[in-house]
This record gives C-alpha cells, structure tokens and sequence, in this order.
C-alpha cells in the first residue's frame, strides 16, 4: 500500500525520472529508514542510483553517534554507498549568533549539496511526511503565516524532493514492520520544549479528539490553498516585473497601487528574493508600509541587507557596501570599483570636456589624488563667487537615490574636490590660453 502510494506522488508531482541519482538524508529514525527502504525498492524499477547521507550534529553524545553508526552498518549490508559527517552545529550556531535548530538545518543542506555536486547534480529525498506536514502547517499558522507559509511542505524545492508526503506516520511504521527494519528513537523527540513536538504531541492529538482525520483534513485544505496562491502568486511577479523600475529596484506607487492580496505577495516575494528568512505577515505588512514612508526610511532584511525607500523606489542594499572607498592613485593611473572605472593622465591635447571627462590645468593640479566615497560634510567649488555646494545638497538636487550615493566616486587632492563624475567639476583649476599641458580625469561606466 505505502509503496504504490508513494510511486504515485512520485508520478504525479514529477519528482525522479528513470536513471535519476538519488541521495536519501537519513537520521536512522522511521521516517528516513521508511524512505531508504523504498527507495532501494524503486531502484531496480526505475534504475536509480541511491545513496545515503547522514550529519551527525554531535547535540546528543553517545546517542546520535549510535545513530550514524546503525544507518552506516544498514548501508553496508544492503550494499547502499553511505556519506557521513560529524559537526559541532551547538558551537557553530552560538558563534553565527543563530539558533540550533537553524544551524543545523543549513549545515545539513550544505552537506547534501556538496555530495549532490560531486554526483554530477543529484536529487535530495527527505522523509517529510503527511503529519510532518501538518505540524508546519500549524507551527506555521501560530507565528502568523502568510498564505503562502500555510500551504505547507512542497512536494519538490529545486532538487529537494519529499515522496513520503502523501503517507502518515502510522503508514510509515506499520511498513518498516512488515519489512522488518528497525530504526533509532530519537529520545528528543519527546520533549515539549520543542514547540514542534508539543505541536505533535499536544495539539495534533487535541485536534484528533475533534476530527479523527484532523491531519488530512489540515494538509487537504493547505492543497487548496496552493493552488489559490500559485495563481496570486503569478500576479505578484507580473506586478513586480512591470514595477521594475532599474537593476532590482520597484516603484513603490506601482507596489501599492495594486489589491490588497497581491501587493501583500509581492512584497513576501521581494523579501523571499532578497533573503528574509521566517517571513510572516508582520514583516509583509512591514515592507508595505516601507513604501509609503519618506525617502531614506530603511528595513532590517537580515544581519547583511536591508530594504531602503528612495524617493519613488524600494531596493536592497547590503551592510556590506556601507563601509566606503578610498583609493590612491597618480596621473597615468587607473583605479576601478564595481560599475565604474576612472583614469587620470597628462597630455598637450586634451579632448572635449563632458559630464564623464575634466581636463585642467597641469601646471595648477598635479600631485597625488584620492578616488574615495563621499564624507559627512563634503562639499565642492562653484563655478565664480556662488562659493561651494555641499554634496549632499548636490545629490538631492540631481535626484541621485540615497542608496547609489555612497558608491559615486569622489575625485579630491588634499581636502579639495575637484571632481564628482558624472555631476560636477570645480572650475578652480580649469585651462585657459597660456596653458599647455593639460590633466584629464576621465570616468566611464563598466558592468
């Protein structure tokens, strides 16, 4: 029964093809012993190469090692190739500043990837099953899901696949004892300290008192629910595409003048994009009322980006870029950051000048130059006695977004500007007819 179940999620929801290779993450509890079983089943049948992965978090001493140790003896008797690794996840994730349970998950993902790659592009079977499935479901409802979160575990992510999903626990086990395979208990999984197992063990049986077939019913209601948001969903980056405005940039009124329901998936999917992570309906609601606040106003996306509002725009920008510039550098030279290159030289024939190329007076300004981002402050000569204007006050006027303006290059001698490509020029030391040899910054944009 289980097993013809399992062919027909496979079939259905297009997870192996004939010949895939097949990488199952096994703990050695029932569910993952489940899926190594049938998978090793459905080899011969649809000539799959599967193997066994395992990461041992080092959280559970004697326990987990015993548990990496029976699911490498299982792979060996069944001839089944077996990957094993052993990480301290409690160290790693106090020294990320992240939890455990979020450390582990993304060192077991690393993992797998890097024996999916070195397979030539494996697939990744997990054991999640219907109850699983129902538990997120719930935990997912609690912290304030948006629909999307509430559709539960795809059957298929990339090359992570779940063919057990269709299946309950009580399926699961009752086929391990008619096969005869054992698995490991995992004695954590009784703890109501974690808020899944007091989902699985509080709530879920609760809910059984109601409706035997309360599990069913959650997931066969979160199927519904899919199908609605593929289709708002699809709206959402139509909304998105036509709001694109420059490289990973929207209009804000574009965002906001659209329905309810698809403004509210629009913005989970630039959070999705823009790597959010526990994305929920506060963090939505959020990014919308980021678009209709001042320029300059900002989100916190993660510990390395946030979301910036910039006149009529919304973007990314990473923490990392805030840190700034400063370049040295010498006439002959040139010196480049990402999408844009200057070049400083001396000539007897100078070209045109243009918002892009400031010729001067050699004689006048010579010497070692600064290439650097601008400073609190900074501000830059005027052509006759109008006196200086201050950068910032140049970078409102030209309307350059807040989030570009720590990336244009400041071109200074000393404390002196003398030249903000592509916006300004100071005229202090411009050519005039007795000049003859002439200093020329020339900017240009590169990808």
């Amino acid at each position: 029964m289980l097993y013809e179940k399992v062919k027909r999620t496979i079939k259905e929801h297009g997870l192996l093809e004939r010949g895939d290779k097949v990488i199952c993450a096994v703990s050695g509890g029932a569910d993952s012993m489940c899926l190594l079983t049938v998978m090793k089943a459905l080899a011969a049948e649809m000539d799959l190469t599967v193997c066994a992965a395992n990461l041992n978090h080092s959280l559970r001493g004697v326990e987990g090692d015993g548990d990496s140790q029976y699911v490498e003896t299982i792979c060996e008797i069944r001839g089944i190739p077996f990957y094993g690794k052993k990480l301290d996840i409690a160290t790693m994730a106090k020294a990320r500043g992240k939890s455990v349970e979020e450390t582990g998950r993304e060192e077991r993902y690393r993992f797998f990837d890097e024996i999916s790659a070195s397979l030539g592009g494996a697939k990744i079977a997990t054991g999640h099953n219907i109850s699983d499935n129902a538990e997120t479901i719930l935990f997912r409802l609690a912290r304030g899901s948006g629909s999307r979160g509430l559709c539960g575990i795809r059957y298929k992510r990339g090359n992570i696949i779940r063919p057990l999903l269709d299946v309950s626990r009580s399926e699961i086990e009752e086929y391990l004892l008619e096969n005869a395979v054992m698995w490991r208990e995992d004695s954590t999984n009784a703890e109501l300290v974690y808020t899944r197992n007091m989902i699985r063990h509080t709530v879920v049986p609760r809910l059984e008192e109601i409706n035997p077939s309360a599990v069913e019913k959650i997931v066969d209601c979160a199927k519904s629910l899919s199908e609605d948001e593929e289709y708002l969903r699809a709206l959402a980056e139509k909304l998105l595409s036509s709001a694109l405005v420059d490289k990973d940039e929207y209009s804000t009124s574009a965002i906001l003048g659209a329905p309810a329901p698809i403004a509210k998936r629009a913005a989970a999917l630039l959070l999705e994009n823009w790597g959010a992570r526990d994305i929920d309906q506060q963090k939505i609601n959020a990014l919308l009322d980021l678009c209709s606040k001042p320029s300059g106003k900002q989100m916190d996306i993660n510990g390395d980006a946030y979301a910036l509002r910039s006149f009529y725009t919304i973007m990314k920008e990473s923490r990392q870029q805030e840190r700034g510039f400063s370049l040295t550098l010498r006439p002959g030279q040139r010196v480049s950051q990402p999408g844009w290159e200057i070049y400083i030289y001396v000539t007897d024939t100078p070209p045109p000048q243009n918002a892009k190329t400031a010729v001067f007076d050699a004689a006048q300004l010579f010497g070692l130059f600064t290439v650097r981002s601008r400073r609190d402050g900074d501000k830059i000569r005027l052509k006759g006695d109008a006196g200086s204007k201050k950068l910032k006050d140049l970078f409102i006027e030209m309307k350059i977004p807040q989030s570009r303006r720590a990336f244009v290059p400041v071109v200074a001698r000393g404390d002196e500007i003398v030249f903000v490509p592509p916006l300004r020029k100071s005229p202090r030391y411009a050519p005039g007819e007795n000049t003859r040899s002439f200093l020329v910054i020339q900017y240009s944009e590169k990808e």
